[in-house]
């Protein structure tokens, strides 16, 4: 399973020559790795490319000094052919490629399976394989694509055209860890009672006030049945009105 493509490539300006960098993983003008556009990882010129898989067949039909070289050349991201010319391969994303997938890259991919499987039915395979370089943009077999990797040569870091800021990154320090102080034992809280608890949260009622009481109440409650709601609760407020209104 191949790894994301970095998504930073479709920037409008390239950092290095500030020109449009194109889709891939390489800025089409100056030939930077687009997601580390700092590491000094170029694209491998496309004869330089043909010339290391040709290089590297060569190598192989000597089994016994192929893998004797390749257990050596593996762990930098090389195979025997691209250690002699000076390549490099990465993963996609900018990151070393492991041992573990450089073997799996060389050996089972394109050895075994494009090569000895391609070879007993006919030269197609490994044809198509080599000269897909010529067909993609960022110099790619079809094990490439498989993988996800790529090949580069590395140079000096370039500077970028434009800074993100004024402040250069050597310049920026991180302030000092914060001393460790002696572990306190944190207090866990004592749950209240369950009934203080519900005292606590139940919420105080507002205190009635006493209805007053009179002849003419007592009369209007008498006269409750022969009367509407309406009727009853105005005839009602009006006389709590005047008794609780001061002489």
């Amino acid at each position: 399973m191949t790894t994301p493509r970095p998504r930073a490539l479709r920037s409008e300006h390239c950092p290095v020559c500030d020109e449009y960098p194109g889709v891939g993983a390489f800025c089409s003008s100056c030939g930077v790795l687009g997601s580390h556009p700092t590491s000094g990882d170029y694209a491998a010129p496309y004869l330089r490319r043909l010339t290391g898989e040709l290089l590297d067949l060569l190598i192989f039909l000597l089994l016994p000094i192929w893998l004797y070289w390749m257990w050596f050349t593996s762990r930098d991201g090389q195979s025997p052919a691209k250690s002699l010319l000076d390549l490099y391969v990465i993963a996609e994303s900018g990151q070393p490629i492991t041992p573990q997938r450089m073997w799996v890259r060389e050996l089972v991919i394109k050895r075994l399976l494009l090569g000895l499987i391609g070879y007993a039915f006919s030269l197609l395979g490994p044809i198509v394989n080599a000269g897909w370089i010529l067909l993609n943009p960022d110099r790619q077999c079809v094990h490439d694509r498989m993988v996800g990797t790529l090949v580069v040569v590395r140079r000096e870091p370039p500077e970028l055209a434009v800074k993100p800021s004024g402040i250069d990154q050597q310049d920026l320090q991180l302030p000092p860890p914060a001393p460790r102080g002696p572990r306190v034992k944190p207090i866990t809280p004592v749950a209240p009672p369950s009934s203080q608890v519900a005292a606590d949260a139940a919420p105080e009622a507002p205190a009635r006030r006493p209805v007053p009481s009179s002849p003419e109440l007592e009369a209007l409650e008498l006269e409750r049945p022969q009367l509407s709601q309406t009727q009853y609760e105005r005839r009602r407020r009006a006389l709590i009105k005047e008794l609780e209104e001061p002489d």
